[in-house]
């Protein structure tokens, strides 16, 4: 059965930029795209529109602005299947009761909205829906654009619903990429113990996933000089050092990402994300 794209548009350059990716995405994977929007002050705004006969009707600015989003991605892209919707409400609820398995498989979203600025960490619509979502988030940074998948990053703390955030990332994007498991500490004498541990995921993610290619990645705090390292900042590290093309994240409760996120260091990871990040609700 044919996986459909959820995709959450405000018409910003940000939403713009995960649109692209989406498409690009889609049309590699043979997926379709369900273009969504909740009404805002600016995109209700009135227009007239004149029909076949000559009388003129009321339409708002966003039905005009989806549609034509829809037309432009089609008329590049023959192939792709592309709905589209608009209604009222609050997106970060009306989007999570749409984010359902039954409707879709996953859900793509640049980082930032038309109403985000910088000081917000990940966005906060992004943050939100990925904590409501029944199904897994991509979230995209402004700069990422699609590109081969060959490696992906999973953030580990040793809970076994990373290997079903694995899982998920499969069932998507399939198994032809290199894992590697990331693992941040403050104990130098622990590193052994890590990587046993890490060992042990390595097992439990090809025996029952089918993913081969694994291997670990495990680094430290420099916490005994000031303002040296962050945890967002040697993940940032490790992801520009091993060219990591996505990163997943597993929200589990009091999860790295839940502990992380509530710190002001996570701005260097979250509101300025280097790739993609792929965010599953365990």
């Amino acid at each position: 059965m044919k996986k459909n794209i959820l995709l959450p548009v405000d018409f910003s350059a940000h939403s713009n930029n995960a649109v692209n990716y989406a498409v690009d995405l889609a049309i590699q994977k043979g997926y379709s795209i369900h273009l969504y929007h909740n009404y805002t002050s600016a995109s209700a705004v009135f227009e007239e529109e004149t029909d076949s006969i000559g009388k003129r009707s009321p339409i708002f600015k966003a039905d005009v602005l989806i549609k034509n989003l829809s037309e432009q991605i089609k008329s590049t892209h023959v192939t792709l299947e592309v709905t589209t919707q608009c209604e009222r409400g609050m997106i970060t609820e009306t989007l999570p009761e749409m984010a359902t398995p039954d409707r879709f498989d996953f859900v793509i979203m640049g980082t930032k909205g038309i109403t985000n600025d910088d000081s917000q960490l990940i966005g906060s619509t992004t943050y939100v829906i990925s904590k409501k979502a029944k199904i897994p988030v991509l979230a995209i940074p402004t700069e990422a654009s699609f590109e081969q998948v060959d490696k992906v990053g999973l953030l580990s703390n040793f809970k076994e619903e990373e290997v079903q955030t694995v899982q998920d990332f499969v069932n998507i994007m399939g198994k032809d990429f290199e894992l590697k498991l990331m693992h941040v500490h403050y104990d130098h004498s622990s590193e052994n113990r890590i990587e046993d541990k890490l060992e042990v995921w390595k097992y439990k993610i090809k025996k029952y996933i089918g993913v081969t290619n694994i291997a670990i990645e495990v680094d430290s705090i420099q916490g005994d000089i000031e303002d040296l390292d962050t945890v967002p900042e040697v993940i940032n590290e490790m992801i520009h050092t091993e060219k990591i093309k996505i990163l997943l994240v597993t929200r589990s409760r009091k999860s790295f990402f839940e502990r992380t996120f509530t710190r002001s260091v996570a701005k260097a990871l979250f509101s300025h994300p280097l790739v993609p990040i792929f965010f599953t609700k365990a």
